[in-house]
């Protein structure tokens, strides 16, 4: 490091190529007022503490992961985790942690919305927010109207509920995921062109 605190030139990585990071995240929720814990419409968050990109050499590999294991568990915290991914830069690896974070809960979201409506014996069309899988509550009687109660219809998907066609969380991880890949257009024959 240099006395500015940044990384000297020649370690810089201009040439962006895919390698395996470690990162420490906290799945503590990041809401501390009574009033944002109220809202119906609050996400969790993920904090991203720390990311390294993982050692080329298997020896290095294994001291490197357990020291960064024993720094979380040497923390006491039982919301950090180290996770690893395949990225292109330290900044992509925390993406990536955070945004697996955010699609997990709403998924997570989106099944209870579906559940809650088939546990009342409900049928008919569901409007799903792709950002956080909620929903307005209501069921309605074909996708036209489903679409057009909602404030912002192009961020929503829609499909009917039915108790023949149960959804599994991991269902709607999926389909959130591709729907978030619609949504911003990188979709080409059906393959995420992005990153992400």
């Amino acid at each position: 490091m240099t006395a500015l605190g940044h990384a000297p030139a020649y370690r810089v990585d201009l040439v962006k190529t895919p390698a395996v990071y470690l990162v420490i995240a906290d799945d503590r929720d990041a809401f501390t007022t009574k009033a944002e814990h109220r809202r119906p419409d609050r996400l969790p968050k993920r904090r991203v503490v720390y990311v390294e990109r993982q050692a080329e050499h298997p020896v290095e590999q294994k001291a490197q992961w357990d020291e960064l294991s024993g720094s979380c568990l040497d923390a006491g915290s039982e919301s950090l985790s180290l996770l690893t991914y395949t990225a292109v830069s330290h900044a992509h690896a925390a993406s990536l942690a955070r945004r697996e974070y955010a699609l997990f809960n709403a998924a997570l979201r989106m099944s209870e919305v579906i559940d809650t409506h088939l546990q009342s014996g409900g049928r008919g069309w569901v409007a799903i927010r792709i950002q956080d899988g909620g929903s307005d509550g209501e069921l309605y009687s074909d996708y036209d109207a489903a679409r057009a109660a909602q404030q912002h219809p192009e961020q929503c998907t829609y499909f009917q509920i039915s108790p023949q066609a149960p959804w599994t969380h991991r269902m709607c991880e999926e389909h959130l995921k591709f729907m978030s890949h619609l949504l911003h257009g990188c979709l080409v024959y059906g393959t995420p062109t992005c990153r992400y």
